[in-house]
């Protein structure tokens, strides 16, 4: 019987946890009733439960049960939070600001934008995939509405420091929008402290179920034009609520809080295991080395090998992607590389290794054997 190839995509995608899974069952099957119905019991049940998983989230990050708003997922987070800014801004200010290194969802959402009168920049990162504060600062003007930068990478897993952008963003009264979908339950979140005004995160990201997500909007989030942002979000953030999917990002986010020190130390040790191992088979190079990352992602450029080609001749025993999964079916150039100054026959040999709960340093060894094997 063939094994299945030892997987590295956990910034892609996470398997459900077993106790998320039987946290989620009773919702689908005995308690299905409808959380927006408070005049029987089973309403009032899936309502506590929804209640629950605000109260499990807002522990996690630090912030108020009733910022919390269930989406689908960060996709829509992302587009509900920028254009809910921009649309009630307009008598104010159209500016947004953000940088070419993005997860796609925010630069598609800025240039479906730009089409009904958005002005966007688009800040450069330097070779290490950061961005200039300095430059941020400078950039912001008088109609600027908001900042939209995301905490950690999808591709690379460089760390953005959201806590002096928040404070720059504070000082110069503007909204500050960050994409938590690799940072949530892995990193230390401070909602409440880091000046953030909206963020988005997911449930599959660590290891929840697909099709659930959320959005924090700050309770003090205004607009220029005066308008609470949370009661914009309120106002169009309707329907019936994913009960058994809000249960099991919940009970996610409750598993993440009580081992996200463990977790963390243990990835930083894989993750050191491995770049050292690749610097002295001189088969690899890192792409953002000099910059803060996350443990959980590494993103290197293959010495002589051809990504696609490595990840094909390498499919039945590892599993590696080339950057977001977003992108994966375009052929084409990470934007993300790209950005950083890296050719495209560079960027073409580079693979996004990302790690989680069931990897180990043996299975390490697996992806390092096919690295250094590649070019015999």
């Amino acid at each position: 019987m063939n094994k299945e190839p030892i997987y590295f995509d956990f910034a892609s995608t996470t398997p459900v946890k077993q106790e998320v899974y039987e946290a989620m069952s009773p919702y689908f099957l005995n308690h299905y009733g409808n959380a927006s119905s408070s005049t029987h019991k089973q309403g009032v049940i899936a309502s506590k439960a929804v209640k629950n998983a605000k109260n499990q989230i807002s522990k996690l990050v630090n912030c108020k049960e009733s910022e919390v708003f269930f989406t689908s997922g960060s996709t829509e987070s992302i587009k509900l939070a920028i254009s809910q800014v921009f649309y009630n801004n307009l008598d104010k200010g159209n500016h947004i600001i953000t940088s070419n290194a993005e997860h796609k969802a925010v630069l598609d959402t800025c240039k479906d934008l730009e089409k009904v009168g958005a002005q966007v920049t688009y800040l450069e990162v330097d070779e290490n995939g950061k961005i200039d504060i300095s430059l941020l600062e400078h950039s912001i003007k008088e109609d600027t509405i908001l900042v939209a930068l995301m905490h950690v990478n999808n591709e690379t897993g460089v760390i953005a420091d959201v806590k002096n952008i928040g404070a720059i963003c504070k000082k110069k009264n503007v909204l500050f929008f960050t994409d938590a979908t690799q940072s949530y339950g892995k990193l230390p979140l401070n909602f409440q402290e880091e000046n953030i005004d909206l963020l988005c995160f997911n449930a599959h990201k660590i290891y929840g179920p697909k099709g659930i997500g959320g959005l924090l909007v700050k309770t003090t989030a205004t607009t220029k034009s005066g308008t609470l942002v949370k009661q914009r979000i309120e106002s169009i953030n309707l329907g019936t609520l994913n009960v058994p999917g809000i249960v099991g990002l919940g009970k996610a986010s409750e598993l993440a809080m009580t081992k996200l020190e463990s977790n963390y130390n243990r990835i930083h040790h894989l993750n050191s295991y491995l770049q050292v191992e690749l610097y002295q088979s001189k088969r690899a190079a890192v792409n953002g080395l000099s910059a803060s990352r996350s443990p959980y992602i590494l993103n290197i450029q293959l010495i002589n090998q051809d990504a696609e080609s490595f990840i094909l001749k390498n499919k039945n025993s590892v599993s590696v992607s080339m950057g977001s999964a977003c992108n994966s079916r375009l052929i084409e150039q990470s934007h993300v590389l790209k950005s950083m100054g890296l050719s495209k026959e560079k960027a073409d040999s580079s693979i996004r290794i990302s790690f989680g709960s069931p990897t180990t340093q043996s299975q390490l060894d697996v992806l390092l054997n096919a690295i250094k094997s590649g070019n015999n």
